[in-house]
């Protein structure tokens, strides 16, 4: 009788819903005056990056992958003091110095595996990218510059500046991959929309990198998408994304900046979300003269 009663009241005990929430996997971070603040883990697999910047000015958050036995620290000391003592030394017009300081740099700078990340975003805007990780150590990282200093750097020693260790855990986060309103395609020939469309409000973009070269020794196809308004500099703000140049990505940005993703190796698809108002918008890469080949596009969101 007993067991009949247990089997009862499990009977008429609550049921699993029918269609249960998908599992997620997100990362959150937000911004709080040059340095991220979040989890520094996350499970593997299908994996949200979710940026909010109420810095105060423009930032985005690149996601690569450390080559074995690299470590955080020594990203900083190899790499990220001396690219800094690189572009100071431009800055001061003493190209020669420039240049000697670029030659030490270390030569695993090759074996980063740049696998996306929120793209620009003005402050006030969130910025999520959706990428499919293996386990392992990577940095969630911003090089903008303000006053001709990275945002990654920090003068103190032994401080980082925007540059967030991050562990990818060998357990799955169980998350599906995304739903899509609209596919663009990237290629050495620049952007097309090959299925749906971008509509007023959010936006979930997914991203195929049909094809990728590498420029400057750095950067890839990327897309990040601002909004051109009457007073907008198209062509300055075409331009901010490069690195290069003294004055590129240098505060304020020329433009808002509403989100993207940064690059990924060829044939990786990812997944963006931006939320666009009634307007039109400009989608360019962060290379060199990216207008002049081919990686700028203009796009018009509009009610119908």
């Amino acid at each position: 009788m007993a067991m009949a009663a247990a089997l009862g009241l499990s009977a008429c005990g609550a049921q699993p819903p029918e269609n249960p929430e998908p599992p997620q996997n997100i990362l959150n971070l937000k911004v709080e005056g040059l340095s991220f603040v979040g989890p520094n883990t996350i499970k593997s697999g299908w994996t949200t990056v979710r940026i909010t910047n109420d810095g105060g000015m423009t930032h985005h958050g690149l996601l690569y992958r450390l080559p074995e036995g690299v470590t955080a620290e020594m990203l900083d000391e190899q790499l990220v003091r001396p690219i800094q003592a690189s572009l100071t030394a431009s800055i001061e017009g003493d190209i020669e110095k420039a240049t000697r300081i670029a030659s030490t740099f270390p030569g695993w700078m090759g074996d980063i595996e740049y696998l996306g990340g929120p793209g620009m975003m003005s402050n006030g805007v969130t910025g999520e990218a959706t990428m499919y990780l293996e386990p392992g150590n990577y940095i969630v990282e911003c090089y903008v510059k303000s006053d001709g200093v990275q945002h990654n750097y920090n003068p103190v020693p032994g401080e980082r500046g925007m540059v967030l260790p991050l562990t990818v855990l060998p357990e799955a986060g169980g998350m599906e991959e995304p739903d899509s309103n609209v596919t663009l395609s990237v290629s050495n020939a620049g952007y097309e929309i090959i299925d749906g469309a971008f509509v007023i409000g959010e936006n979930s973009v997914r991203i195929n990198f049909d094809e990728q070269q590498l420029y400057n020794n750095f950067v890839g196809h990327d897309a990040h998408i601002f909004r051109i308004d009457p007073d907008t500099d198209v062509e300055a703000a075409a331009r901010w994304p490069d690195f290069f140049p003294v004055d590129g990505q240098q505060t304020p940005a020329p433009a808002k900046f509403v989100g993207g993703i940064h690059d990924m190796p060829e044939g990786s698809t990812a997944y963006f979300k931006v939320d666009l108002e009634e307007g039109e918008y400009g989608i360019v890469a962060e290379i060199p003269d990216a207008k002049a080949k081919g990686l700028f596009a203009r796009i018009e969101v509009t009610n119908g």
